[in-house]
């Protein structure tokens, strides 16, 4: 009777921790997914966008912004690049 009865709780627990982990994986991939998502905004963010969302003290003290000066695309690109990375880094990684 034992047998039975410890084949029985055997297989339960082998279902249940099946269950237990396919379930673990959907929320880690929607997690990831909802992760994906997140970055790739902050990839499609530019400079002026940045500039609505922090404000200036936030900036590197090698950022300095003039309306004389004019930024390539080049260094545009770079510092979208580089802000994004920054707030990837603050939100996601701090907490």
């Amino acid at each position: 009777m034992s047998f039975y009865v410890g084949l029985f709780l055997g297989i339960s627990f082998g279902i249940g921790l099946i269950f237990g982990f396919a379930r673990y994986e959907k929320i880690r991939s929607k997690r990831r997914s909802d992760l994906a998502t997140t970055i790739a905004a902050f990839a499609r963010m530019t400079v002026q966008d940045s500039r609505k969302i922090l404000p200036p003290e936030f900036y590197p003290s090698w950022v300095v912004f003039t309306q004389r000066q004019k930024l390539s695309s080049i260094y545009n690109s770079s510092f979208s690049l580089f802000l994004s990375l920054s707030f990837f880094f603050f939100f996601f990684l701090s907490s």
